[in-house]
């Protein structure tokens, strides 16, 4: 579920980082932890 929404809002900013991030309530590097856990 959690990956399905880091893709779906990863879509909606054309994979900026920032903003994604920012959209998800995580620091960049939270984000980024996050989508490698999910093997993004």
């Amino acid at each position: 579920m959690e990956k399905k929404l880091i893709e779906k809002v990863m879509k909606m900013h054309a994979g900026n980082i920032s903003k994604v991030a920012k959209e998800l309530g995580l620091s960049r590097a939270a984000l980024y932890r996050r989508m490698e856990k999910h093997g993004m």
